[in-house]
């Protein structure tokens, strides 16, 4: 008796210590939030989004959660800080605002207009919400014309939404290394159905400079091109080509592969004899199903009426629930440099507010007499007696 219980507290040890050396291997299995969206929607078709503009339209929206809401939220986000920049006039923006039914104001919590403004800077509007344009010119001057039009006059002239939160970034940056038009020129792309097409493509010869890096592997091709310093900002233009298809290559994606290829790169400086550069030109938007993407990574409650818990946004007792969730952004790579803008939008609603209806209920199943008659005067124009109705022919 004695010998079997000796073994099988080997047993619990040999097992005990197996789970923990697997927790050792994934101490974090956690989704990584930059590239989820880049594999939740990893189509073959162009993609653009930005991970910065959504970080700050949730930690918006995490200022007012509570409970679980919050929770979902801040386990999606991580609890990591977002870099703050300095908006350089026509170069870089990034703004953020909340927009407010004009009847609802007096039930946001001064609490949580004071957080938007103290740690994001965001501009509090109260609208009557007529129509979006208000909404729409904030996004249009943040993004330097780039996205012009995000939100619908639908959504605001719905009595019910009261709140939209809004990120909205842009850049206008030069190549710190210049591309000249007269180098562009069609040369042949391979497209992921292997079809050939002539693409337009930026070319640069004999770089060597300190603003170009690049990465030759087995399995990738990287190239990283600097932007113009401006402010703080300090940007660069990285391509990422694999060897293999690039949906494949998305699957596995992740910030690890993005550090662990930048810690590879070469100065072009470093060379003997420079680097040649085929670069192709390209200009597209793309919107996110930004609210599918944000309920797959565990943001559940926030979009459900009735148990999402806003009450650190709002005083209203019928409270609060985020009833859309909205992301576009737009890019255009040229010999010039890089344009591209992103916005997120939250609209909040009020929730829906059931109580049992019970109509009156009046049936004419009988012979019944009519009068027509004009309603201002009483004068009656037609008296009438039904006896038969028509029949119903099925």
């Amino acid at each position: 008796m004695k010998k079997k219980f000796i073994i099988l507290i080997v047993l619990v040890l040999v097992l005990t210590l197996t789970g923990c050396e697997k927790e050792k291997k994934n101490p974090d299995d956690k989704k990584d939030f930059t590239t989820s969206f880049l594999k939740m929607e990893n189509n073959e078709k162009n993609t653009i989004y930005s991970p910065l503009s959504i970080k700050y339209a949730l930690k918006m929206l995490n200022e007012g959660a509570f409970g679980s809401t919050k929770e979902e939220i801040e386990a999606a986000i991580g609890d990591q800080d977002i870099t703050r920049y300095k908006n350089i006039d026509k170069v870089l923006s990034l703004a953020n605002a909340a927009f407010i039914r004009d009847t609802y104001k007096d039930y946001v919590r001064d609490s949580f207009r004071d957080s938007l403004i103290e740690k994001y800077d965001a501009e509090i509007n109260y609208d009557k919400f007529d129509n979006a344009n208000n909404i729409n010119d904030f996004i249009n001057a943040k993004t330097f014309g780039i996205i012009k039009r995000l939100i619908d006059d639908s959504i605001v002239q719905n009595e019910q939404t009261k709140l939209v939160l809004v990120n909205a970034l842009a850049i206008d940056m030069k190549w710190s290394s210049n591309f000249s038009k007269t180098d562009t020129y069609g040369e042949e792309f391979t497209l992921a159905s292997g079809e050939k097409i002539d693409a337009a493509m930026m070319h640069q010869s004999k770089r060597k400079n300190e603003y170009i890096s690049f990465y030759k592997g087995d399995d990738v091709t990287a190239l990283a091109m600097d932007l113009d310093k401006t402010g703080d900002a300090e940007l660069e233009f990285m391509v990422i080509m694999p060897d293999k298809n690039l949906s494949e290559y998305v699957k596995d994606f992740n910030v690890s592969e993005i550090k662990n290829i930048k810690s590879k790169l070469k100065k072009a400086s470093d060379t003997k004899d420079g680097v040649d550069i085929a670069m192709p030109k390209f200009d597209f938007e793309y919107s996110l199903k930004l609210k599918e993407d944000l309920q797959n990574l565990g943001i559940k409650k926030a979009f459900i009426s009735g148990e999402a818990d806003f009450t650190n946004m709002t005083t209203d007792p019928i409270g609060l629930f985020v009833s859309d969730a909205l992301h576009k952004a737009k890019i255009e790579v040229s010999e010039d440099g890089i344009r591209a803008a992103a916005v997120t939008a939250f609209t909040m609603e009020a929730n829906a507010f059931f109580e049992e209806v019970k109509p009156e209920k009046i049936t004419i199943d009988k012979p019944f007499l009519f009068v027509i008659s004009d309603k201002s005067n009483g004068e009656v124009w037609f008296v009438g007696t039904v006896y038969q109705p028509t029949i119903w022919n099925q």
